[in-house]
């Protein structure tokens, strides 16, 4: 866990999960062992479930392709573009390998000061700390029980103790 290894196609992997605090620039350091995937930049936007979603280029440009590819027609697509492209931000790592969220994306999922940093493979996700929290304990059990899958509609997970 946590490692950095190069994956064909050029994109560090990123894994494992951090904590910071925003200092009061807004600013939050990410960890060592990612700084080298983001080099040539970075593309945050707003994720789903409350998280910012935070891409190195090459990852970007795929991710944008994809999205690039839904027919013009298909409104859902068409909505999936407007909101994942309206609030995205290019940025880069300053000397001390910390990033600046702009105020806006802060705004749109909650994030004060305490901050999470996951490494989701092919992604950095920034999570408000107490909104992850909350994540994780909703979805748990049901990890841990096999319950969830890769790429499955699973069933609605109920929070822990609920």
């Amino acid at each position: 866990w946590g490692s950095v290894e190069e994956r064909g196609g050029g994109v560090a992997e990123l894994l494992g999960t951090h904590s910071y605090s925003l200092d009061p620039k807004g600013r939050v350091s990410l960890p060592v062992r990612f700084r080298a995937a983001f080099d040539e930049g970075l593309w945050l936007t707003v994720g789903q479930d409350r998280c910012l979603y935070c891409f190195p280029r090459a990852e970007w440009e795929r991710r944008s392709s994809e999205v690039d590819a839904v027919a013009l027609s298909d409104r859902d697509g068409r909505a999936f573009a407007r909101l994942f492209f309206s609030s995205a931000d290019q940025a880069r790592l300053d000397s001390q390998g910390r990033v600046t969220i702009p105020q806006r994306l802060r705004d749109a999922v909650g994030i004060k000061k305490d901050v999470v940093v996951l490494g989701v493979r092919e992604r950095i996700e920034i999570w408000e700390r107490g909104e992850f929290e909350r994540y994780r304990d909703t979805h748990a059990d049901a990890y841990e029980n096999g319950d969830l899958e890769p790429g499955s509609r699973s069933p609605r997970v109920e929070p822990r103790g609920l």
